[in-house]
């Protein structure tokens, strides 16, 4: 078995915290959001290869990244694109790294994500099916589930049917870009290309893993995997700050705080210096300074100075000059 960990997107919504980092490395309760996916990756004893997919923008960090682990477990496979505007899409990302890799079961998974089920648990469930499955979680209301893909699936957890982002959910089971795939995908992907091809336009079909499930659902036995606990899309600065909040449970202050006043939903990483300020909900990245400011529903990426500063539902990042 080889696991695919998609990480070739610019996170632009998060710019500027993302506009030199790649999302999948941004931390998250105290370490990158990708060591969680890996660390348990690691333990499955039949894991062959993980592959992880990004940019040539990004190639570097990730190979800073995976120098700690294992070098015969991993292996980067870089798309030949610098901008949002070239980039492969989730399907044709899915698709280049398929083509590179071993014709076997395979697990496809979004680099930015925080899932708090067990790797493990969902192998057991998706070997037992011998078909695609795709992790679900349920979204707190119908409201909510407008903004995702959703899954109606029978009692044995076998796909009826996919709604994407529908104005009238028929359920709150949110499709997550977490994937089984057994082997042979390939050709499933091929036929899939063929049949839209001349439909529609090549971004859509490229680009939209709701319409892949959909279309896959109606013609191969696809099943629901439900989980419940934590699901979190690292997207937004506001899904970013809920989940800290959910993850962390509590404040994490690694840096220098003095005559500040700091909240219980903050988190301050190492080699950053508070001083005369206040802080709720926010996120401080590391090597910071901040004097004299107060931050509300803030992300601070690393090597920021802030002084005199108000400054509430914020993203600030001080790029090095170029």
């Amino acid at each position: 078995m080889d696991s695919i960990i998609l990480a070739g997107g610019y996170a632009t919504r998060l710019w500027p915290i993302t506009k030199e980092k790649p999302k999948p490395l941004l931390p998250l309760g105290g370490k990158p959001i990708l060591s969680y996916i890996l660390d348990e990756l690691e333990k499955i004893p039949k894991m062959e290869k993980i592959y992880i997919t990004t940019n040539e923008k990004f190639e570097n960090q990730f190979q800073d990244y995976l120098k700690d682990r294992s070098e015969d477990l991993y292996e980067l496979i870089i798309e030949e694109q610098e901008a949002e505007e070239e980039k492969l899409g989730a399907i044709g990302g899915m698709m280049n790294a398929l083509e590179r890799t071993e014709n076997t079961d395979h697990l496809v998974i979004g680099g930015d994500n925080y899932y708090s089920f067990k790797i493990k648990d969902f192998l057991k469930f998706a070997t037992e099916k011998n078909g695609i499955v795709n992790a679900c979680f349920e979204v707190e209301s119908l409201e909510e589930a407008k903004n995702y893909g959703i899954l109606d699936f029978d009692e044995k957890k076998k796909i009826q049917d996919f709604q994407e982002k529908p104005e009238e959910p028929k359920s709150k089971m949110a499709s997550t870009a977490f994937y089984y795939f057994p082997k042979n995908i390939n050709e499933i992907f091929t036929e899939y290309i063929d049949y839209w091809k001349g439909r529609i336009s090549k971004d859509k079909y490229l680009d939209e893993p709701g319409r892949f499930l959909s279309w896959t659902s109606e013609r191969y036995d696809c099943y629901a995997y439900p989980f419940t606990g934590i699901w979190a899309d690292v997207g937004t600065r506001q899904g970013y700050l809920r989940a800290e909040n959910e993850i962390r449970r509590g404040k994490i202050v690694d840096g220098d705080i003095e005559d500040s006043e700091i909240g219980e939903d903050v988190t301050i990483l190492e080699d950053t210096k508070i001083k005369d300020s206040k802080i709720e909900n926010s996120i401080i990245f590391q090597r910071c300074r901040i004097e004299d400011s107060v931050l509300k529903n803030t992300i601070v990426g690393e090597d920021t100075n802030i002084k005199d500063l108000d400054l509430r539902e914020g993203l600030v990042k001080k790029l090095e000059e170029t």
